[in-house]
């Protein structure tokens, strides 16, 4: 994973948990299927995605998703 120095803006004030998951979002994983890879329950997977649309402005999750995917072709 990438050092936060070398982070695009809009990821930078993630917490580590938060850029997985959102990382995950990106990949078009289900809340079910960012739970079982990340091995945590589902409402954190949404505590976590809802705090990621938070900290990058994201009205919704496909808004992030196209965040993050920006972000890791910068």
């Amino acid at each position: 994973m990438a050092d936060r120095a070398s982070e695009p803006d809009s990821l930078v004030g993630l917490t580590p948990r938060e850029r997985e998951t959102a990382i995950l979002v990106g990949e078009r994983l289900s809340n079910a299927e960012i739970s079982g890879r990340l091995r945590m329950g589902i409402t954190t997977v949404k505590t976590r995605v809802a705090s990621a649309m938070a900290k990058t402005g994201s009205d919704n999750r496909v808004q992030l998703a196209v965040t993050v995917v920006r972000a890791r072709l910068r």
